[in-house]
């Protein structure tokens, strides 16, 4: 794969790190950073469908209930700002992450006071949401900038796995553990246990040095239009329709799956705590352990691409067990249910370092927060595309249709990377 005439995978990598101290403090860093991106979305896709649900909203309801997260798709379009302006004193990204991570804390406690009910308006509760997704939409801007301005391109195999960890660590939190401790602790309790964790993590970034990292400094910065034409000369690469294309479509049938899936546990009898200890507990932490072996694969990886196409292979196996599943008499057993789904989650987390560090190796540092929000863009539009009509199609076709189309688009992926292989020369 050519970037301006030299190959990026053996690329020389520098002799030292980008940025300011250890590795291992910018790892720690990342790590809790995403860790708060990851709490609103684990929020998102599995406290509040099964709150609603119990509420007796439908499952065409909680599809299209997806649409909140649009800040996240539409995000491209307000990250130019975010790459150009910030305060020299505290730090570019810092500028940005310090005053939403803020916010976030409060609007977290908020949401405590709207809890869904039968027969409740719920409008206060979803514009919340709507806000939430919007503030950590810019935040994520921010801190993917940070990441590929502070990553070497040796480092970034490992990089992705704070990136991937730190994310899916944070879905544990809200989506799995808190999830699991509702009985105890309520709607309420789980909300102000949010807020507690973005302070907590806002006061780590606080005493970050940023000022250490390239590009950083005033002198350096972009304009606006620039940065927008480094957009449009990322798209004139050879082989850039190809890369796009398996960025849009690498999570299709495992999307397709994982938006009705714990939906699907619930219809079929099993208790709420249970569903969050499996899917949200168990779940998240095979998907971090398949994350963490992703991240030493793309690491030490010299064909992503080859590696790519592998792994795709890997994850279409549990699907296609999940696709069995609602034609199995009721109810489910527990030793049928159980090692499918972990199996899903740890194929699943192998996959997404991989493809994220090819992400960043698409990227020009200069306006790395715009490039990589446009690229995670593209990567969310693929994910929406089947995650919002998940549940109108669940409701229309069944769970017995359903899983099996998503287990068949989960094969299309590994072809379409083999196809591509010799195509890509960016």
């Amino acid at each position: 794969m050519q970037r301006h005439g030299r190959t990026l995978e053996t690329a020389t990598v520098p002799a030292r790190s980008r940025g300011p101290g250890r590795f291992s403090v910018r790892f720690a860093l990342l790590l809790a950073l995403y860790l708060a991106q990851g709490l609103p979305y684990g929020f998102f896709m599995s406290v509040l469908p099964l709150f609603l649900r119990e509420a007796g909203w439908s499952r065409t309801a909680i599809g299209f209930y997806g649409a909140l997260g649009l800040p996240w798709f539409l995000k491209p379009a307000w990250a130019p700002l975010v790459d150009r302006y910030g305060w020299s004193g505290l730090g570019r990204r810092k500028s940005w992450i310090l005053p939403c991570m803020a916010v976030l804390a409060f609007l977290a406690a908020g949401l405590g006071l709207f809890e869904p009910q039968e027969g409740r308006s719920i409008l206060g509760l979803l514009l919340l949401v709507l806000a939430l997704n919007f503030l950590a939409a810019t935040q994520d801007i921010a801190v993917d900038g940070l990441a590929v301005d502070s990553l070497s391109p040796a480092e970034r195999g490992w990089g992705n796995v704070a990136q991937v960890g730190g994310f899916k660590i944070g879905m544990l939190t809200s989506g799995g553990l808190l999830l699991s401790l509702s009985p105890r602790i309520g709607w309420t309790g789980i909300c102000l246990a949010m807020s507690f964790v973005y302070l907590a993590v806002l006061g780590a970034v606080l005493f970050y040095p940023e000022r250490g990292l390239p590009g950083t400094g005033g002198p350096e910065r972009l304009r606006i239009r620039q940065i927008a034409a480094s957009l449009l000369d990322m798209a004139r690469r050879p082989g850039f329709a190809w890369a796009l294309t398996l960025i849009l479509t690498y999570k299709s049938g495992e999307v397709l799956v994982d938006s009705m899936y714990k939906i699907f546990l619930l219809d079929s009898g099993m208790a709420l705590p249970s569903i969050g200890i499996l899917a949200g507990g168990w779940g998240m932490g095979f998907s971090l352990a398949g994350s963490l072996v992703g991240g030493w694969m793309a690491s030490r990886s010299e064909d992503r691409l080859k590696t790519l196409q592998q792994l795709g292979l890997v994850r279409a196996l549990p699907l296609a067990a999940i696709a069995v599943l609602p034609h199995l008499a009721l109810p489910l057993s527990p030793w049928i249910v159980y090692p499918v789904t972990l199996a899903e989650h740890m194929a699943g987390g192998l996959l997404t370092p991989v493809l994220f560090a090819f992400m960043m190796d698409l990227c020009d540092r200069r306006a790395s927060a715009t490039q990589y929000t446009a690229l995670a863009a593209v990567e969310l539009l693929g994910k929406m595309a089947l995650s919002l009509p998940s549940g109108l199609l669940a409701d229309r076709l069944g769970f017995g249709v359903v899983f099996p189309l998503a287990a068949a688009l989960s094969l299309v992926w590994p072809a379409v990377v083999r196809a591509s292989r010799n195509r890509i020369s960016l």
